[in-house]
């Protein structure tokens, strides 16, 4: 099993890799680059999740392989339903075209301000119980 510090130095780099899966918001990359680069975070932070988490790191090695290919077909399964994908955030996309640079600037910080809070009551409840181990 996982030290504590392990799982922490684990959540850390998660929380990281969700700060940069939302930096991504604020770069004008090609949809496609961004989409792969959102798709390769995904996959490496639920690769964690399951891996340390979900213990499935501890496991034996047959059981792991047997999970590999229903991750590749859920990936691919992603991949067939791309197109619906983009048109499902039109809305909010028509409505941040019409916006001007104040506005869409005004827009990203109330994406930041919504997610303030639920970040701040995670930490919050980490940060206590890891003072309770």
């Amino acid at each position: 099993m996982a030290s504590d510090s392990k799982n922490v130095r684990i959540w850390l780099l998660l929380l990281a890799l969700t700060a940069a899966e939302v930096a991504l918001a604020y770069v004008k990359a090609p949809a496609l680059t961004m989409l792969a680069l959102l798709v390769a975070l995904s996959v490496a932070k639920s690769g964690f999740i399951i891996g340390w988490f979900m213990h499935m790191k501890f496991e034996k090695r047959s059981l792991r392989l047997a999970i590999f290919p229903i991750v590749i077909v859920l990936i691919l399964s992603m991949f067939a339903v791309l197109p619906d994908a983009h048109a499902q955030c039109s809305m909010c996309q028509r409505t941040a075209q019409a916006q001007d640079p104040a506005g869409v600037d005004r827009l990203n910080r109330a994406i930041l301000a919504l997610i303030a809070p639920p970040l701040t009551i995670l930490t919050g409840i980490v940060l206590h119980l890891r003072g309770k181990m």
